[in-house]
């Protein structure tokens, strides 16, 4: 007699054999679950440490034109770099065009900002792109751009120069929401872990310029931000202890 005509002829230990089938999926099912949560934790906890979040997919954005390099904007004083604002701001009211804002932004973190003229500037161009809702486009497609310039190591190294400019002045920009940041994350925050992750670096023909012109050292914008990175792990692992 087969296990089935057993059990069909017996009720009772059919009932039973059912109930230990069942007990014995719930067990297996609580410990692919259990593993599941585990793995997930795992994976969280190294995440934590070097990021705050996962990394933005790349968007595409309309290239915001570098018309202006660091060269000719170095010496502008405060009132140059405000008609330069004005100037696209009053090209944004003709056309209507966003992106005239956008070249605006992109002209004041072009400037070397030793003399922090950038934050008298730069809220100009910013809160018209905010009204607009184009203000962290703006920003993400700057990052993407100026990094991708930065790394094209055939390019022109004044080009070079300009693009490290631009994201050094970000990142230094950023710096005091990203600090606040540390436990929340934020948009500045996976900006700068984007600068960081880049390895943007400059070519020796824009190390050469960088040195000449600016008297700046040659850490990279990724060099930077990675520093910053690594000052918030340390804050962060300090307060676990």
């Amino acid at each position: 007699m087969t296990t089935t005509e057993v059990q069909s002829s017996n009720p009772r230990l059919h009932e039973v054999v059912k109930n230990r089938y069942i007990s014995v999926m719930k067990k297996l099912i609580l410990f692919l679950s259990m593993v599941s949560i585990l793995t997930a934790c795992e994976t969280s906890n190294v995440h934590s440490t070097e990021h705050s979040a996962p990394p933005r997919a790349d968007k595409v954005f309309e290239p915001i034109e570098m018309k202006l390099t660091y060269k000719n904007l170095k010496l502008n004083d405060l009132d140059q770099m405000m008609d330069l604002m004005y100037e696209k701001i009053n090209e944004y009211k003709k056309t209507d065009q966003v992106q005239k804002l956008k070249e605006g932004a992109q002209i004041a973190y072009s400037r070397p900002d030793e003399d922090r003229t950038l934050d008298k500037v730069i809220s100009l161009v910013k809160n018209p792109l905010e009204d607009n809702g184009e203000w962290e486009n703006t920003v993400e497609a700057m990052v993407q751009q100026n990094i991708v310039r930065v790394n094209d190591e055939k390019g022109d190294p004044i080009i070079q120069v300009t693009a490290g400019v631009v994201l050094e002045n970000l990142i230094s920009d950023f710096k005091p929401l990203f600090i606040k940041q540390y436990k929340s994350g934020g948009f500045e925050t996976e900006m700068i872990e984007k600068i960081a992750d880049s390895n943007a670096a400059y070519s020796k023909l824009a190390k050469a310029e960088r040195k000449l012109n600016l008297m700046r050292m040659n850490s990279s914008p990724s060099e930077i931000a990675n520093r910053l990175i690594e000052q918030k792990n340390s804050v962060l692992s300090a307060e676990k202890k």
